[in-house]
């Protein structure tokens, strides 16, 4: 069985006889399935995505929805562990498979029920599907449709609290993950529209953790080192907060962003959500 060589754990194979006591408690669940290439995909995808289907009926489904996620390795995984990272020609494999079993989804069940991570599309350098097909984005806590809505909010937002100009011209730099580089060109656009206003987005992938693709989220102090020095980062550099831990000024690697400022001779401005990048933008949040 796939799911018990790939678990390492002999009653992962349970797992439909485990759905089915959920079904039978009328208990529900969000399920997620990553995906290994060259062990759980192909016909072993396909598999599970229908297996699981078969648990959305009746007025309570016990799998309301799933989400496709891709394997995330880093250089500290065991090097025998048989694990590959996702390529661009299997990420537009996998994006077809599954949009070709969506269409079954919604003319069987009258719901999409498997949604593709925004994570396929980045890495397939593929457009991410229209806001339409989120539904009530079911599934955004395993990034599903994440981004689609910080664009959509972000749009909103920068409406009603972006000024047409700045009295005082401002010049920084906004650090994101290269993931997402092409997908938030619209919000630097955005804030360039504003005169006086010249934000830089700067996208790094993550050599600490031995990425060549890397989402904000990862990226630690060191890669911020060694992507941003000598670099002209303007007044301020606007780091999203999701690279902190959580309540704390430390990165992943436990560098503090009191030392990245330092070292880069320019302050940094840690936000949380759009508001604050808007507000830490235009100086607001000195």
């Amino acid at each position: 069985d796939v799911r018990i060589g790939l678990l390492k754990n002999p009653r992962a194979g349970q797992i439909l006889e485990q759905l089915r006591w959920f079904q039978e408690r009328r208990l529900q669940i969000h399920a997620q399935v990553v995906v290994c290439p060259g062990i759980n995909d192909g016909i072993h995808l396909e598999r599970t995505l229908l297996d699981l289907a078969q648990f959305y009926t009746g007025d309570l489904p016990a799998v309301a929805s799933t989400a496709v996620v891709p394997v995330g390795l880093t250089r500290f995984r065991p090097q025998e562990d048989e694990l590959i990272s996702v390529t661009g020609d299997k990420a537009r494999e996998v994006i077809a498979q599954v949009q070709r079993l969506q269409e079954k989804f919604k003319h069987q069940l009258g719901s999409t029920f498997a949604w593709l991570a925004d994570e396929w599309f980045l890495i397939a350098r593929e457009e991410l599907p229209p806001e339409s097909d989120y539904g009530d984005y079911p599934q955004i806590g395993n990034g599903v449709g994440s981004i689609r809505l910080f664009l959509k909010e972000f749009q909103s937002t920068a409406t009603k609290r972006l000024p047409k100009a700045l009295e005082i011209p401002r010049r920084g730099t906004w650090v994101v993950g290269n993931a997402v580089e092409k997908a938030f060109e619209p919000v630097v656009e955005r804030f360039n529209a504003v005169t006086g206003l010249e934000i830089r987005m700067v996208a790094l992938s993550s050599d600490y953790w031995g990425q060549e693709i890397t989402v904000t989220g990862l990226l630690t102090g060191q890669d911020l080192l060694k992507g941003l020095q000598g670099k002209d980062l303007g007044e301020m550099i606007l780091l999203p907060g999701l690279m902190l831990k959580h309540g704390d000024t430390r990165f992943l690697d436990d560098m503090t962003v009191a030392e990245v400022a330092d070292q880069l001779k320019t302050p940094i401005i840690p936000v949380n959500g759009i508001e604050e990048l808007i507000d830490g933008a235009i100086g607001n949040r000195e």
